[in-house]
């Protein structure tokens, strides 16, 4: 155990998040991305393609619009299977197209153009907490706002707005026809990543690599994976009514995902886990065509595994749910569709710099000064990651962006050239946005510059790339200024509150694992189990997005990594002791682990009051509880150790108990 802490704290040293200076590295961080050949292709050929007619026919205009409409459907497009992605992208799509419409407001004095814009920007961020969808949706009716009121003369802009719809459905059409080509990636995609991660696990844990932080790696690695199958799943469930056999399928491949995950961390065997990492690996690898799906692979290499670790291929029930076991209560709909102070808090930020965005058209008078407020609409994004990362971020990606885009404008003349060009631009992008946000950046800000000057008369117009980087560092300023340094820091709190959460779902996931709640089938100890280890993960997430600001929130962050390790090891000790197949516990000792679970999920004043729980008699459980106790004990000296960093998160949520 002390190693496995020893390995922890070397890995937040190797981060160095006790360095003054690890929030610029994290700043830097890119994280692998694949080259998916068929979102490139269709994003260059949607993107190109109705310029290269617009040209054609001596409609260069209209051609614009439509692929500014395609460019916006590549940015904002989810990862996901093909109808998932297409119901996004409509919904989203016929959000956005309704920001032309605030051209209108042009008619009114620009005081009044200004209040509108501010409070339109406090609706979108309200808006924005209740999904992806409207996160995504209002986005781009802000972006599009920006421009309608930024060039007035492009109207009528309802005609803007069905251009734009024309555009979506155009690129939706485009996804269809992929779709047709290769129906079976997505689950093929979501089966390859959770028998990849797997594998990777079963190395980690035979001890291939000395690291202790290996582990934790892969394991967060299978929590996305089978988030990502679960979602492949519910996705297909959605989309048949009736009984379907593709449906069944993949719901008995989430259960064995499971099965695995659970029989992996229930064996130290060597050999058997190097085994597993060959079966799995060799599932990963296997013919498409050798069997009906690339789902066969999996419950084929799941059914071997549990075998070989458990000593059978349990089959049980093939519907496991997504998350905790749904509650049909409706009592507070309402009350849950109440924006949280945080989101509150996000909009007026975002509200405030809208505002001003606006304004500063009294002192920036270009052509091109509605960069500042379409800045501000891009970076103003909390549910995106870091406000502070993005502003630096697209500062830095605009320039290089900018110096690429005159590159084009100087060396290509106007025409079906500059227009392949934009295509090849537009085929990096999709790979460009998940690579890292100022490579996007890099990657977008060309394209807008060859999009603006292809309607503008002139052989070139390469000054609109200059107008383009002051703008954007004025948008970024003011965002940095107004929506995040005058803010006060909120962190500390939701920090403590999230880490709160996921131990109570730890707490629950002990107690199904113990039989200690009624109907603790083996689907719904699955939902416990991925519920505790997800929101675990999501918080190791916000801690990283936390990493990439300066001082004192990137400190704050280096403070809770590892409390975070700490509790993840307890999910481990429970999802051990869950795969050994113990008899029923005896009352003294189910009483036993009830305080226990109590204890896991107290608050730090709580526990002081609670008497320390007595140990259980059973052998397993014993070790079980003993394990538990030492990495609760650990989480205490580490709260100590942290000082007033974790003190005053604690003491915030105890106060609000």
């Amino acid at each position: 155990m002390d190693a496995e802490r020893a390995a922890t704290a070397a890995e937040d040293k190797s981060r160095g998040f006790s360095h003054p200076g690890s929030w610029l590295r994290e700043l830097a961080r890119s994280k692998p991305a694949p080259w998916l050949w068929g979102k490139a292709i269709r994003a260059a050929f949607c993107i190109g393609l109705p310029f290269s007619l617009g040209y054609a026919f001596d409609a260069t205009t209209t051609g614009m619009w439509v692929s500014l409409s395609a460019l916006m459907m590549t940015a904002g497009e989810p990862v996901g299977g093909y109808r998932f992605s297409a119901r996004f992208l409509v919904l989203s799509g016929v959000i956005g197209a309704l920001g032309f419409l605030a051209g209108y407001l042009t008619v009114l004095p620009w005081g009044a153009v200004v209040a509108a814009m501010a409070v339109l920007g406090v609706v979108a961020g309200l808006l924005s907490s209740y999904g992806a969808v409207w996160s995504i949706g209002v986005m781009q009716a802000l972006l599009l706002a920006s421009i309608a009121i930024g060039v007035p003369d492009i109207g009528p802009y309802w005609r803007l707005s069905l251009l734009y719809l024309v555009g979506v459905v155009f690129y939706v059409a485009a996804l269809g026809v992929q779709a047709l080509v290769a129906r079976e990636r997505p689950q093929h995609q979501a089966t390859t990543a959770a028998l990849r991660a797997l594998a990777q696990l079963a190395a980690a844990l035979a001890g291939e690599r000395e690291d202790a932080s290996r582990v934790e790696a892969a394991r967060t690695q299978v929590t996305d994976a089978y988030r990502g199958l679960t979602t492949v799943m519910m996705e297909v469930q959605s989309g048949n009514v009736g009984r379907s056999s593709a449906a069944d399928h993949l719901a008995v491949l989430v259960q064995r995902c499971d099965a695995v995950f659970a029989a992996l961390m229930a064996t130290a065997d060597r050999t058997t886990l190097l085994r597993a990492r060959d079966v799995l690996l060799a599932g990963a690898a296997g013919d498409d065509g050798a069997r009906r799906s690339g789902g066969d692979r999996l419950i084929a290499a799941a059914e071997d595994l549990v075998e070989a670790v458990v000593g059978r291929a349990d089959g049980g029930p093939v519907a496991p749910p997504s998350g905790a076991p749904a509650r049909h209560d409706w009592s507070g709909w309402l009350g849950r569709l109440a924006p949280g102070a945080d989101a509150v808090r996000a909009a007026l930020a975002l509200g405030l710099c809208m505002g001003l965005a606006y304004a500063a058209h009294w002192l920036d008078r270009e052509n091109h000064w509605f960069w500042i407020p379409l800045t501000v609409a891009l970076v103003m994004k909390p549910d995106l990651g870091s406000i502070f990362a993005r502003a630096v971020l697209r500062t830095v990606g605009t320039m290089g962006g900018a110096a690429l885009g005159v590159a084009a404008l100087l060396l290509v003349p106007k025409g079906q050239g500059i227009v392949l060009v934009l295509a090849l631009f537009a085929a990096v992008l999709p790979w460009a946005k998940r690579y890292s946000y100022v490579v996007q950046a890099v990657a977008l800000t060309p394209l807008v510059l060859l999009l603006v000057d292809i309607i503008e008369p002139g052989p070139r117009n390469v000054d609109y790339a200059v107008q383009r980087v002051v703008d954007t560092a004025i948008g970024g300023l003011i965002v940095l200024v107004f929506g995040y340094f005058l803010w006060p820091r909120t962190q500390s709190r939701h920090l403590a509150k999230t880490f709160q959460g996921a131990k109570s779902a730890l707490a629950d996931y002990l107690r199904a694992a113990c039989a200690l709640k009624p109907a603790a089938s083996a689907a719904s100890l699955a939902a416990y189990r991925w519920q505790a280890y997800g929101q675990l993960a999501d918080m190791r997430g916000h801690l990283r997005t936390a990493a990439m600001e300066p001082p004192p929130a990137s400190t704050e962050a280096a403070a809770w990594f590892p409390l975070i390790a700490v509790a993840e090891r307890i999910c481990d000790h429970v999802t051990t002791y869950a795969g050994g197949g113990w008899p029923a516990l005896p009352p003294d000792d189910a009483a036993a682990l009830e305080a226990l679970a109590v204890y896991v999920a107290a608050t730090p004043a709580e526990r002081a009051g609670l008497p320390l729980p007595p140990r259980p008699t059973s052998p397993a459980a014993a070790v079980l509880a003993d394990a538990i106790g030492e990495e609760l004990a650990h989480m205490a000296r580490l709260q100590e150790d942290n000082g007033e960093v974790l003190a005053r998160a604690f003491r915030l949520v105890d106060q609000s108990h």
